[in-house]
């Protein structure tokens, strides 16, 4: 059974062997390995090494040692192999009050090894805290397995961990993979096809008067919300039967341009907020205002939900944030004023997180709600606005730069960036990005060129897709959260286009 297999030379048979006998072990086929091994003739594990692992299953430490000095194991370190089984007696000792033979052990034979210094300074304190036993045993067969050397012993499950490498590797590297794991094979080699992005516009929504500044799917993602500088926000309803959107609701009620949309968790409400005006609560199912928020001598400039659906936050044109519960009263908020004027504002889905962004200054705040404290981000360009990952550890930033960069702001570390893209256009308007499709691995811009620009987040050469058709600007894109091929963008040419999938 010597040689290899395989075009390039580079899997050896006995291992492929041995591999495939641990992964009928684990799926019951017992029978079935035994066979393997006898008419191969490779034995999953050497009969000296499975003798050593059964005497350490039935604890018979001594004889361990004994057949570990008398045929000579090839083991990484003798002296490490053979503290572990000094150890498990040392232990056993102590767990039938055997206190001088513990004591003898430690001191006589696994003293003079000189190894496992800090281990062995703690076994004295296994007298008054002794282990528990089944824990213990789990961990030292564990550890005595891993004495051998790499080869001896199959890593338990290592064949299907070779392949779930193979294809997560095949899914990386893949320019266009949009398809849930489910659709990945063993039986073929995976790639996505252009066609697995939505680029075709499957459909123009008209509703507006006038250009369009934001959108967002619900996050059901059977409604998307809309917003103008015709002073209104529309909710759109996706058509069950043949996918199609059609208006529900136009909100009329704002003075002034409609500069941002936000659902609520549960999505039964929506907040608008007017450009310098006021922040308006909408009930989605009557498209009635049932609540204005604001202050009479101070606009809006961005507005967002508290985490938990009970309140809402605003920035305000005077530098400050606002909270108010949503019978109006305002809850105390201990964020000071700020030294900039804020230009977007949002809270975490687990409330503990407040994020703004300055208009002047080119940093981004993250004030978290339980310490107190806050956390500033410098970055390389005045930003214009950001987005937030669904599980928040990821901020997406548009900048005055014509970048977009994403940002690691997962808390358990200082926030670092950790992707840059470029390609799309902006010089005077803000332009919004989003993340979206499988697993958010993709980020969808908005271009003043009039396009919409897809990018991988992996591969940050250049947009994998560029999507004409709107006559305008594109201000704003967002992804539906529950179909991974469908994104909607909204235009200065008053329309918003629904993207699907070009199957032709």
């Amino acid at each position: 059974m010597d040689g290899t297999i395989g075009s390039k030379g580079l899997v050896k048979k006995t291992e492929l062997v041995r591999i495939m006998t641990d992964a009928l072990i684990s799926l019951g086929f017992n029978g079935i390995a035994t066979d393997l091994e006898n008419q191969s003739g490779v034995n999953l594990l050497d009969p000296t090494i499975k003798h050593f692992l059964d005497l350490a299953e039935r604890k018979e430490w001594h004889n361990c040692i004994t057949l570990l000095q008398e045929e000579g194991l090839q083991v990484r370190d003798e002296k490490v192999a053979r503290f572990l089984l000094l150890e498990q007696t040392f232990l056993d000792f102590l767990k039938d009050d055997n206190l001088d033979d513990a004591l003898n052990t430690l001191q006589e034979e696994m003293t003079p090894l000189g190894v496992k210094r800090r281990r062995l300074e703690k076994l004295p304190s296994k007298f008054v805290f002794p282990d528990s036993g089944e824990e213990r045993f789990i961990e030292v067969m564990r550890k005595l397995q891993k004495v051998f050397p790499p080869a001896a012993i199959v890593p338990e499950g290592r064949l299907v961990r070779l392949l779930e490498e193979s294809l997560y590797h095949q899914m990386r590297d893949c320019d266009y993979h949009n398809a849930p794991d489910t659709d990945m094979s063993l039986c073929f080699d995976h790639c996505c096809w252009k066609s697995k992005i939505p680029s075709k516009a499957v459909q123009t929504l008209v509703g507006h008067t006038d250009e369009v500044w934001f959108l967002k799917f619900s996050n059901n993602g059977k409604y998307l919300a809309s917003s103008s500088k015709d002073n209104t926000a529309i909710i759109w309803e996706i058509n069950a039967e043949g996918g199609a959107f059609s208006m529900k609701h136009k909100l009329e009620g704002h003075e002034k341009p409609v500069v941002e949309v936000s659902w609520s968790p549960d999505d039964q409400q929506v907040i608008t907020c007017g450009e310098s005006e006021v922040i308006k609560r909408w009930d989605v199912g009557s498209g009635q205002c049932v609540q204005t928020c604001g202050r009479d001598d101070v606009g809006s400039i961005s507005c967002g939900w508290l985490h938990d659906g009970s309140g809402i936050i605003g920035a305000m044109a005077d530098r400050r944030i606002y909270l108010w519960n949503l019978d109006g009263t305002e809850i105390e908020h201990e964020q000071g004023q700020r030294g900039q004027k804020i230009s977007d504002v949002a809270m975490t889905s687990d409330g503990k997180w407040i994020v703004s962004v300055g208009r002047e200054q080119n940093e981004i705040s993250l004030f978290d709600r339980v310490t107190r404290g806050e956390t500033v981000i410098q970055v390389e360009g005045m930003v214009t606005s950001f987005s937030l990952s669904r599980d928040d550890k990821y901020l997406l930033v548009n900048l005055i730069t014509q970048e977009i960069h994403v940002w690691m702001i997962d808390g358990r570390r200082e926030p670092r960036r950790v992707y840059k893209f470029s390609g799309h256009k902006r010089s005077r308007f803000v332009i919004r990005s989003c993340f979206g499709g499988y697993d958010e691995n993709f980020i969808a811009s908005g271009s003043e060129d009039s396009q919409v620009y897809i990018w991988h987040t992996d591969f940050e050469r250049g947009p994998c897709c560029v999507l004409p058709g709107h006559g305008g600007a594109v201000n704003c894109v967002s992804w539906n959260p529950t179909d991974i091929h469908m994104l909607a963008s909204a235009s200065d040419d008053r329309t918003i286009r629904i993207w699907g999938l070009d199957l032709e």
